[in-house]
């Protein structure tokens, strides 16, 4: 989605066309390189996001030019789209995409924001935290407007094959199901950097996602600023035609 806005919200506002523009990301995950490739993420010709690197790939990137990141005196995101929340960051931890959602679809049913942390529960190992069978996903229900909802969390594709079997023999019934491809998340992508130790780390970086949140002013997607800006001055509207256009895909029309 910010590979389309680069091309054509961003293309506008410093006065160059979208063919102009080459687009890297950066990701934590390997699908991302055949994903940019897909024929429905380009727009005549012009591809939303021209390159995917690795965040394994960056690092060696950065090594390799000897460049010392402790060393590096850090400075603020240019604009456009400066600005993120606490909500944003936490997409990258298991639940987080989830707990994001929940957070402001509470604010769209009753008017007002709820505590940020008041879905945590759903999180890894956090108190409060029901564990299904052998743990292979998680589950939390709350109520909103009255109305009882039950929601479930699960990663990587083998735990992703248990839910799905549960709901369809019946066994189990949810509202909304966060399935992330990669064990623990983002946080666990294939092309996260591996340590000399091997050690998988996608619980430890997922918890640091989640103190990143804690820290910051913003921690609802629907306050970002660079986010209500961007409606305001040109897609009119989420779910209107223009956003619908640049901000959604047709999984369908995929040819992978």
């Amino acid at each position: 989605m910010f590979g389309s806005v680069i091309k054509d919200y961003f293309a506008k506002s410093i006065g160059k066309s979208p063919s102009e523009i080459f687009s890297v990301s950066i990701m934590p995950c390997t699908a991302k390189k055949a994903e940019c490739e897909i024929p429905t993420m380009q727009r005549d010709g012009v591809k939303d996001v021209d390159c995917v690197l690795t965040t394994r790939e960056a690092v060696r990137l950065i090594r390799s030019f000897g460049i010392d990141i402790n060393r590096t005196e850090e400075t603020d995101f240019d604009s456009l789209m400066a600005d993120y929340t606490g909500a944003g960051v936490i997409f990258g931890a298991t639940g987080g995409v989830m707990e994001a959602a929940l957070r402001s679809a509470y604010y769209l049913v009753n008017g007002k924001n709820p505590d940020a942390d008041a879905f945590k529960a759903i999180r890894t190992g956090a108190e409060g935290n029901t564990v299904v069978g052998e743990a292979p996903w998680r589950e939390l229900s709350f109520e909103l407007a009255g109305k009882k909802l039950t929601v479930a969390v699960a990663s990587s594709l083998g735990n992703a094959r248990k839910i799905c079997q549960a709901i369809l023999d019946g066994s189990v019934k949810y509202d909304f199901v966060e399935i992330m491809a990669c064990p623990g998340g983002c946080a666990g992508g294939g092309g996260q950097v591996i340590l000399g130790d091997d050690v998988e780390r996608a619980q430890e970086r997922g918890k640091k996602l989640y103190n990143l949140d804690k820290g910051m002013k913003e921690r609802f997607s629907h306050e970002n600023p660079a986010v209500l800006k961007l409606y305001k001055d040109d897609y009119g509207a989420p779910l209107g035609h223009k956003s619908e256009e640049f901000l959604h895909t047709d999984h369908y029309a995929w040819n992978l």
